[in-house]
């Protein structure tokens, strides 16, 4: 790893050190309404995009980038490409109903909170196109019910935690353009894409055994570095965006 990179995942790290976790708050709409204030206090919104975000305010339905489920629960945080930056709190992990976060395409920085680990009910993740550091976190294992995991072009360092594995519902895992090392863990995932980490240890030119791949899926990897798992059954409209037919065989 060159000094410059070393540097910055240095810095971007010490941001995160002014985090502590808060306090479980009660349950309830009050203790959405804290955890969604606790992730609005450590970010910086230059274009005032969670200006509505008030405490005073009972409902967090009514705030902008917030998504609810027709008996009033979080289910949904969405603000990609709104110029964010600062650190995401540990309070996330608070949104115990929460399916869905997508804060891609933003300049938020420091680790990603372990407390992530507690969503159970967390469908798809993207924090991709970010400045976020540190390592995987190994409490991703507990979101069984995962499906989307993207992280791609980030600061992360360390191995793919191999606990990874026990995802069995990942269609989509991309953790390209990162600075991961060691080992490439064997991955539930349908389709995952591990390009741009030239520290992740390799055996030849391919990235795993073509003859563990599923009989439902079609397989293609190439010099760059990607691996793709074609499936039968397509991954929804949302993530469509990322498959390329030039992949299919």
């Amino acid at each position: 790893m060159s000094i410059r990179t070393e540097i910055s995942v240095l810095v971007c790290c010490l941001v995160f050190s002014r985090l502590s976790t808060s306090g479980s708050p009660s349950n309830g709409v009050g203790s959405e309404v804290i955890a969604l204030m606790g992730i609005k206090s450590f970010l910086v919104d230059p274009n005032g995009v969670l200006e509505n975000w008030d405490e005073a305010s009972p409902d967090p339905c009514t705030w902008s980038m917030v998504t609810c489920s027709a008996d009033g629960q979080v289910i949904g945080l969405g603000a990609p490409s709104q110029g964010l930056s600062g650190v995401l709190a540990p309070s996330i992990g608070n949104l115990t109903n929460i399916q869905t976060v997508l804060l891609q395409d933003n300049n938020i920085s420091g680790n990603i909170p372990s407390e992530i680990g507690k969503l159970s009910k967390l469908q798809n993740l993207d924090l991709s196109n970010n400045n976020f550091c540190g390592q995987i976190p190994t409490t991703f294992s507990h979101l069984k019910n995962l499906e989307f995991l993207r992280l791609t072009g980030n600061n992360l360092s360390g191995e793919i935690p191999a606990s990874l594995a026990n995802l069995t519902d990942l269609h989509l895992i991309d953790l390209s353009f990162n600075n991961l090392s060691g080992k490439i863990a064997i991955l539930p995932a349908q389709v995952f894409n591990i390009e741009g980490n030239p520290y992740l240890y390799t055996k030849g030119t391919y990235m795993v055994d073509k003859g563990s791949l599923p009989d439902s899926s079609k397989a293609k990897l190439n010099k760059s570095g990607i691996f793709y798992v074609i499936p039968v059954l397509m991954v929804p409209y949302y993530y469509s965006y990322f498959w390329d037919s030039s992949f299919f065989i």
